[in-house]
């Protein structure tokens, strides 16, 4: 019987580069339980979409331990442009079970209950070239939910969409989260990290940082219930957050909040978004 967590103990995996044998991911130890959701972010070049990979089953382990828990041996992942074997949403599901060997009775109602999932009941028959990006990243998580993947894995998924598409994709998979799907999400994009509550920062193929939301953006400022890793402090020697060490800007409601508490005003919470930073300053003034 499967466990109920992904264990990483030691994992490196190696590239040849110019006839040089290095490593993409260095010594790296990760746990991940059934139901979390975690960001996974780092710059270019950090082992991310190579750690995405290892997680997805089409990777493997040059050395080290790797349980994968609750996962299958194989999973669906959703990737930064959904690459299409059917003509429409229901013809790309209908292929892809087909090919997994599904009941053929069960498959139209298994497609069916995932489009619906994601809000395309009413495009499922709609030609890909007629969908926005967003509509077709929502196609993509439909094919994972008819695949009954235990983890919806998403590598930069919402990198070539609009704000209101990227919106439309993180909403969707937070329904789903919520109805107790595991979710990592690798991203370059701050403000979608409010939506986990953990954040693994990735450098130069090693963790630097994994640990709380709240942690990564405002350092020693933030959090510190239940680190997940002590050993990965948020704090820093050089008075930068985690965030900033690994080259990223924290979002504007994050930037806002950091300079009210520098100025000494008490925020009860760390505030993630503009919502909680505007209910954060209510409670002050009041």
């Amino acid at each position: 019987m499967a466990g109920n967590e992904l264990i990483m103990s030691k994992v490196t995996v190696y590239r040849n580069q110019s006839g040089h044998t290095l490593p993409v991911l260095n010594h790296i130890d990760l746990r991940i339980a059934v139901g979390e959701w975690v960001n996974i972010v780092g710059p270019n070049g950090s082992g991310k979409s190579t750690l995405a990979q290892l997680i997805a089953g089409i990777q493997s382990t040059h050395s080290g331990n790797f349980d994968r828990g609750f996962l299958p041996e194989v999973v669906p992942y959703v990737m930064q442009q959904h690459y299409c074997i059917g003509d429409t949403p229901w013809e790309d599901i209908i292929f892809q079970l087909e090919m997994r060997g599904e009941e053929p009775q069960q498959i139209p109602g298994i497609a069916h209950q995932a489009l619906l999932a994601v809000g395309l009941d009413n495009l499922m028959h709609r030609p890909f070239a007629e969908l926005s990006g967003g509509q077709k990243q929502l196609a993509a998580i439909a094919g994972c939910i008819a695949a009954k993947a235990p983890l919806l894995l998403l590598d930069e998924a919402t990198s070539m969409l609009d704000s209101t598409s990227r919106k439309d994709v993180l909403n969707t998979v937070q329904a789903i989260h919520q109805q107790g799907a595991s979710v990592i999400w690798l991203t370059h994009h701050m403000e979608e990290l409010a939506a986990g509550t953990r954040v693994i920062g990735l450098m130069d193929g090693k963790i630097t940082f994994d640990g709380p939301t709240a942690s990564f953006f405002y350092g020693d400022e933030g959090t510190h219930d239940s680190p997940l890793q002590p050993e990965l402090s948020p704090e820093t020697s050089t008075g930068m957050t985690p965030c900033e060490q690994l080259g990223f800007e924290p979002p504007y409601p994050v930037q806002v909040a950091r300079e009210l508490i520098r100025q000494g005003v008490h925020l009860d919470r760390r505030p993630l978004t503009a919502e909680q930073l505007v209910e954060a300053v209510h409670k002050h003034v009041r």
